[in-house]
């Protein structure tokens, strides 16, 4: 076969009819008819003779025909297949087309799809989404994952680092799980960007303030002042009473009460998913007048009643505090109860710790610990209720 090249033009392959026509040099081009044809390049190697497809005539002209031709040609003479080198190629591009690499929007609801399972009611309860939804998406919702890069990372982060730290912290952390999450999908993203970005920001010594609480000695006073029957001011005598956090007092529902017994369920319990559990809390006397109260105004399947339906938020219970020039938050209240236990019933360090349920010792001494020792704790709470409603206090004894 002649390797002269050149031989056609792109007039004369245009007005041929059906038939097959040499360029030279291994190239040509087999029309079906006049008006459509392929271009072929055919080669040599190793002995054995191959055609190689190289597109569709007209499509392809001429001159690009001639340009493929010469580029494979050179690969032929490096000693590597044409079709060989063509076919890894493709595979490298339908491979990289075919790879996980969502916009970063989309990598963030993957991922807590994905790890729902291990996150408080699957992310809502500690509103896992929010510090990306208002801080990282606006900004890197539609890039994919595999363009991010330190100074996108660095962005989003470094007008939150000093003022709003604790919120940076978070977009920080949650930022690292979505790349981590692509990363194990083999997403072309290192994770690593989000620590390099941390470490071009400047170094601070972040305190975290402590959330304010009513002195515990003034706590009756400012019980006696919530005197009206609204959902706001009888929650929060509730969460006084039973020193419970806002979101398991706010979301109470009648049939969580059996007798005296008020059982929290998981679903508003501070906590990782799998980690925690129901709680029990004793209810005093006290906090029976306020059930009592809210059964006889009872509209819903709700103690405490909001708009359209739905129960109070933890907005309402500031509300109420900030109406009555109240510094201290609802959140104090535990603190409130923790110095109070202290001062007043000291040795009662572990009912008082129970009570706020929070963990005591390690994991190993937990697991001795089988019982949420209720009827003890039914004696301090009622102690500390009738201290709130500045009534004669039990004496209380540590059992033996």
């Amino acid at each position: 076969m002649s390797r002269a090249k050149h031989k056609l033009s792109a007039t004369k392959i245009r007005n041929a009819e059906a038939g097959t026509f040499y360029d030279g040099g291994g190239l040509q081009l087999q029309k079906t008819s006049k008006s459509s044809g392929k271009w072929i390049y055919r080669y040599s190697f190793l002995g054995q003779r191959r055609d190689m497809g190289l597109g569709a005539f007209p499509v392809i002209s001429l001159a690009d025909a001639r340009a493929a031709r010469d580029r494979w040609e050179n690969c032929k003479n490096a000693n590597n297949d044409p079709i060989e080198v063509r076919n890894t190629e493709n595979a490298k591009i339908l491979k990289q087309k075919s790879k996980f690499n969502p916009m970063f929007e989309e990598a963030v609801d993957a991922c807590l799809k994905h790890n729902a399972a291990s996150l408080k009611n699957g992310g809502e309860a500690g509103k896992w989404r929010s510090p990306l939804r208002l801080h990282a998406i606006p900004k890197l919702g539609r890039k994919r994952v595999s363009n991010l890069t330190v100074g996108d990372i660095k962005g989003i982060i470094e007008p939150l680092w000093i003022e709003k730290h604790p919120t940076a912290e978070k977009i920080y952390q949650r930022v690292r799980m979505v790349l981590q999450y692509c990363a194990n999908y083999n997403a072309d993203v290192d994770p690593d960007i989000v620590n390099q970005a941390i470490g071009q920001l400047p170094k601070i010594q972040h305190e975290t303030e402590s959330i304010v609480a009513t002195p515990w000695q003034e706590v009756p006073a400012l019980y006696k002042r919530l005197n009206k029957i609204t959902s706001g001011e009888l929650a929060m005598r509730f969460l006084i009473l039973t020193v419970c956090r806002a979101d398991s007092v706010c979301g109470a529902r009648f049939d969580e009460i059996d007798g005296d017994i008020w059982t929290v369920p998981v679903s508003r319990m501070k906590g990782k998913e799998g980690k925690t559990k129901d709680f029990r809390v004793p209810l005093s006397s006290e906090a029976m007048r306020v059930v009592e109260i809210c059964k006889q105004r009872r509209s819903s399947e709700y103690l405490f009643l909001g708009h359209r339906g739905r129960p109070i938020i933890g907005n309402t219970l500031l509300e109420v505090l900030n109406d009555l020039d109240e510094l201290g938050r609802p959140h104090g209240f535990r603190s409130s109860f923790k110095d109070w236990t202290r001062e007043i019933h000291s040795g009662l360090w572990e009912l008082a710790e129970t009570s706020l349920n929070h963990k005591i010792g390690d994991k190993t001494e937990r697991s001795y610990h089988r019982s949420d020792l209720l009827e003890p704790r039914r004696k301090l709470i009622a102690s500390w209720s009738e201290f709130v409603a500045a009534r004669e206090q039990p004496q209380l004894t540590v059992s033996s």
